[in-house]
Parts: C-alpha cells; sequence; structure tokens
C-alpha cells in the first residue's frame, strides 16, 4: 500500500515541476494527466483488488468516464469561489451546483452498469468509494505541496 503512495506522490511532483509558462495555471499537460492516471489505475487495481485482465478492461471505460465527468464540470457558468452580489444571483449559482450533481449522479448510474460487465459485485459496489479515496489522497497531496 505504501508503494502506491509513492507513486502517486511522484506523479503530483510533477504537477509541481513543469514550468508556468507551458500550460495554463492548475491545467495538467497530456503527460502529467497521463501519469496521474496511471498512478490512479494502479491504487484502484490494489484497492479494489483487481485482476490484470480486469484492469486492462476498466482502462479506457474509466477513461471516457472521466472524460465525461470533465465535460460536465466545464460546464460551470460561475467559478467554484464565485461570490454573489445579490440573493437572486446566490439562487442562481447554487440551482447551477446543484444542476451539475444530479448530471455527476446520471453519468455515475450510467458507467456503474458499464463496471458492471467487467467487475464482480464487490468491486461493483466499491469503486466510487475507492475513486473518492484516492481523489482525496490527491487533493491532500496537492494542498500539501502548495503549503510549503
Amino acid at each position: 500500500m505504501k508503494h502506491l503512495y509513492v507513486i502517486l506522490a511522484v506523479a503530483l511532483c510533477l504537477l509541481v515541476t513543469v514550468p508556468a509558462q507551458a500550460q495554463r495555471p492548475g491545467k495538467l499537460s497530456k503527460e502529467q494527466a497521463e501519469q496521474l492516471f496511471n498512478a490512479k489505475m494502479k491504487m484502484m487495481q490494489e484497492k479494489l483488488a483487481l485482476t490484470d485482465e480486469q484492469t486492462e478492461e476498466l482502462v479506457p471505460v474509466y477513461q471516457n468516464y472521466l472524460q465525461e465527468l470533465e465535460t460536465v464540470f466545464h460546464s460551470r457558468k460561475h467559478p467554484r469561489r464565485y461570490k454573489p452580489t445579490s440573493a437572486d444571483d446566490a439562487c442562481n449559482v447554487i440551482t447551477e451546483r446543484l444542476d451539475i450533481n444530479a448530471r455527476v449522479i446520471e453519468l455515475q448510474k450510467k458507467y456503474i452498469r458499464e463496471y458492471a460487465k467487467i467487475l464482480n459485485a464487490d468491486q461493483v459496489m466499491n469503486i466510487y468509494r475507492v475513486e473518492g479515496q484516492i481523489q482525496r489522497e490527491i487533493w491532500k497531496e496537492k494542498r500539501r505541496r502548495q503549503n510549503k
């Protein structure tokens, strides 16, 4: 388990070392995104006890899921830290966030059926929990590195 955290830490190191002029702030290069994805897949493989065959089948499905998820999040009209100027504006921002949450849930429902074609019942039951754990580890490591 510890070696997976090392892999994740190395992948996150790459986020910090790329020159700022080469990309938008917060935007990963293609190589960084691929390395981070590979680290996430290794962690998922271990935490879900996936076989090599399952992992191989899951990779393209999970990549499609992440691309669709990114599209949903990029559909935001208001930045994440947007400060509304009126109660009506605040209602619009909250409604937009709730709509995005609903779209994410629909996407998860769609892909759980795809995962069920590849994974066993226990793995299907745990895939989003494990994905959340991995994402929290990534965020934690990223914040730690930014606060250095």
